[in-house]
């Protein structure tokens, strides 16, 4: 803070012909602001002729004690202070706020302080001396001046950010990515702009101390000065182009993957990047949610380079702009021990949600192999993934993304409030952890799915229960309901507890009516009861899910079923060759909720799909 002292010191202190009584030093720390600092008048007559329109101002240079050179330009600026024009008339002294642009950085500062009218008339004091104490030169202080260009430039670009919503906000976002990881790996040329920042300022400090001593400086001095600057700088420029590559022609994928970083399991391969680049005509207006499912991510060859798919749909995030993007179930293999399923769920969860552009969402659907109970004989705490640790790398209780959840269920929610849209997520394998008398669990999640009653009364009382009926609902789960795909594709019917009661409820939301439905029977017993009269009608765009790994759309009870099939590349889903556009397939399901249209974007094997609701 600034150093007070006494009327006396004041007078023992300033010169004969200074019209204020004023401290020839004072002292401050890095941060300050509006810093409040009273001055006296040595006869308060003075300043009756600056009654009207009276403005406090300082001015002055930031420099160095030793060297007594200016460094910076004149801050120039009027500062804030205490009372009115009358109580300074009749006072004789004025509080003035010093400003943080007096505190930049650990040193000293000279200037004068001063006070002037609206007719530009003023009295100033002599040159005052600050002491500027090491403090936080992050705290409420403009660096500006003190900023490397390339920070400048990073500065500005997350202003932008900070300020900046939607698809603009994505593509600022995108670009600031690029100048960091560029500049990141750029490493020898880093030591170039050093240098030539260190040499350029060796050369201002010549010339500066030239003045200095009184030398003239010369045209020439100043030609061969700027033209050794140009000359290094044009050759620093031809570098950043040449590290930025594709960069400078606004393609975000291209240059960065094939040509600089590798990817996630290396860069992306050509025949992909031709069809992410595709996704940059998907229309911004519509809900446009990317959806893999089935991806079965192993640490084997049975699932080829399943962890790159999980990179391909990160990626079409930075060209289309996604809402959010599903990852359906089944997202790991779940077929070694438990450490290697750890490692796969780590792997899987964090190569899509830490690789998506800003603004993407990212929702894990639990599928009946990610706690790998069931499979290859795993049915014990000790061989397969607990609740906790699924949600643990889910991340459910952190609520990443403002979606709303059940506590930290692996279900929930989000609102997508300009398109009018809610998208809901559903557990279909929500089954009991409990565990027989020998240590296995109870329940073959591998071959079981269900839906318990708390997870069927919150879809029913809140997931449901829309702003008003004008919204429409988007539902993904993995395991589909029974008597649908899997009978289409020839497969047995599947096993699903409690799926009438979903069914029950979804028609209810669509038809605005009531429903209600206690059995205590069952083996998950069921008592759930909603209403839907005041809400009306609403619309459900679809029941969307993997699992059967197939393509598929019906109507089946008034439901509009869409089937995707699974991004895994094996023996199981015939025409998938590795290597190959069609070792992976996803969709983007991008939605027309006016007109109620769905066109759904096919990366990998299959076709794009156009569906009606």
């Amino acid at each position: 803070m600034v150093s007070a002292i006494t009327l006396d010191t004041y007078k023992q202190q300033i010169g004969s012909g200074d019209a204020f009584n004023l401290s020839d030093s004072f002292n401050g720390r890095v941060g300050d602001e509006q810093v409040p600092l009273v001055v006296q008048f040595k006869e308060r007559g003075l300043v009756q002729q600056f009654q009207d329109g009276l403005m406090p101002f300082m001015t002055g240079f930031v420099g160095s004690l030793d060297e007594n050179s200016q460094v910076t330009a004149d801050t120039g600026e009027a500062v804030s202070y205490v009372g009115t024009s009358d109580d300074i008339v009749g006072l004789g002294r004025v509080k003035m706020n010093l400003p943080g642009t007096m505190f930049p950085h650990e040193g000293f500062f000279y200037g004068f302080l001063g006070l002037q009218n609206a007719d530009g008339k003023r009295i100033t004091t002599f040159n005052v001396w600050f002491h500027v104490y090491n403090g936080n030169p992050d705290m409420f202080v403009n660096q500006a001046p003190f900023r490397t260009e390339l920070q400048k430039v990073l500065d500005q670009a997350q202003r932008l950010i900070d300020t900046t919503d939607g698809e603009l906000k994505a593509k600022i976002q995108a670009f600031d990515d690029k100048i960091v990881a560029t500049f990141a790996k750029w490493n020898g040329d880093y030591a170039t702009i050093q240098q030539t920042v260190t040499d350029l300022t060796s050369k201002l400090a010549d010339i500066a101390q030239k003045i200095k001593d009184g030398n003239v400086l010369t045209v020439k001095d100043l030609n061969d000065s700027l033209q050794t600057f140009e000359d290094r700088f044009a050759a620093l420029t031809s570098n950043v182009q040449k590290a930025l590559g594709d960069f400078q022609d606004g393609n975000t994928l291209n240059g960065y993957f094939k040509d600089e970083v590798d990817e996630v399991g290396g860069p992306i391969p050509a025949y992909a990047c031709e069809r992410l680049d595709q996704f940059t005509r998907i229309p911004t207006s519509n809900l446009n949610i990317g959806f893999i499912t089935d991806n079965h991510h192993q640490l084997s060859s049975y699932s080829p380079h399943s962890i790159n798919h999980y990179v391909y749909m990160a990626a079409a995030s930075r060209r289309a702009r996604l809402d959010a993007v599903v990852a359906g179930g089944d997202n790991t293999n779940g077929w070694f021990g438990k450490q290697e399923k750890l490692v796969e769920t780590r792997q899987a969860t964090s190569v899509l949600a830490n690789r998506v552009a800003a603004g993407t969402d990212v929702y894990y659907v639990f599928g009946n192999h990610d706690n790998g109970v069931g499979q290859n004989g795993n049915n014990t705490p000790d061989t397969c993934l607990s609740d906790a640790e699924i949600k643990a790398y889910y991340r459910t209780a952190d609520k990443v993304y403002g979606e709303t959840r059940d506590g930290d269920s692996l279900y929930g929610y989000k609102d997508y409030s300009d398109k009018k849209v809610r998208l809901i997520w559903l557990n279909s394998f929500d089954l009991p952890y409990t565990l027989n008398s020998d240590g296995t669990y109870e329940y073959d999640f591998l071959t079981q799915s269900g839906y318990q009653n708390q997870q069927l009364t919150w879809l029913a009382n809140q997931a449901l229960k829309v702003p008003d009926n004008s919204w429409q609902v988007m539902i993904f789960t993995h395991c589909p309901l029974p008597g649908t795909f899997e009978v289409a594709a020839g497969q047995p019917q599947l096993s699903q507890y409690n799926s009438d009661v979903l069914i029950g409820i979804i028609n209810a939301f669509q038809s605005g009516t009531k429903y209600s439905q206690a059995d205590a029977g069952r083996t998950f017993p069921i008592n759930v009861t909603c209403d839907y009269t005041s809400q009306g009608k609403a619309v459900v765009i679809g029941l969307f899910n993997g699992h059967i790994h197939r393509d598929g759309q019906m109507i089946y009870d008034g439901i509009n079923c869409i089937e995707t099939a699974a991004s895994l590349c094996s023996s199981r889903n015939p025409g998938r060759i590795e290597d190959t556009i069609a070792e992976d397939c996803w969709d983007i399901f991008s939605v027309d909720a006016a007109n109620r249209k769905i066109h759904a974007y096919r990366f990998g094997y299959g076709t794009d799909r156009d569906f009606t609701y």
